[in-house]
């Protein structure tokens, strides 16, 4: 063998000696047994970007949960397939679907639920330290409504209520300190799941 050819084998000796490659490593989620459900940057409760819109998958990470399919009829649109989650009596997810066949949304509007900040449902406008410029005026299924996002968790949506008000756009700040309070918070996912996986 040439010293060239020496060369050319070192690096294959090398990665010979250390042994064949390793299976991936998976991390398991923890199912949700009960207790405030959090909604963060990273998903809901045990529900992240890497779990498909897939009812089996989701019984298994709701296993105290009635979990099941159903359709949204929204306005004049089509209808969608989506999937609930309740548990001890009290809706606890709406799970909506994209075309692609993952994970659109999740909304939770009811139960124990804590925002990115540890925020829960019914909570003032005003207490949750929002500024006007943070939000927008809701549409479709939110009309009416006030939408704001925090920047630190762009992923989660608060829904804020204004009783009374039936405007299509942004209620006044002082409105809103008044009167808002926090409805529902809804999780999109960054990016599209691996359709199966859990």
């Amino acid at each position: 063998m040439t010293p060239r050819h020496s060369y050319l084998a070192l690096p294959l000796l090398l990665l010979a000696a250390c042994g064949p490659a390793k299976a991936p490593v998976t991390v398991a989620i923890a199912p949700y047994a009960g207790g405030p459900l959090k909604i963060s940057n990273d998903g809901v409760g045990p529900i992240t970007s890497a779990v498909a819109f897939d009812l089996a998958t989701l019984k298994v990470l709701f296993p105290k949960a009635k979990v099941e399919q159903a359709f949204l009829q929204s306005g004049e649109g089509p209808t969608l397939p989506i999937i609930t989650v309740e548990q001890d009596n009290t809706p606890l997810a709406e799970i909506g679907k994209r075309d692609e066949g993952d994970i659109a949304y999740v909304r939770v509007e009811a139960g124990d639920a804590r925002g990115p900040g540890d925020e829960q449902l019914l909570a003032k406008w005003g207490v949750l330290g929002f500024t006007a410029n943070q939000c927008r005026a809701g549409e479709g299924r939110e009309v009416n409504m006030t939408i704001c996002v925090r920047l630190d968790a762009p992923q989660v949506a608060y829904v804020f209520g204004v009783p009374g008000w039936t405007k299509p756009e942004l209620p006044p700040e002082a409105t809103l300190k008044a009167r808002g309070q926090l409805n529902a918070l809804i999780w999109r996912p960054a990016e599209g799941a691996v359709v199966g996986a859990a």
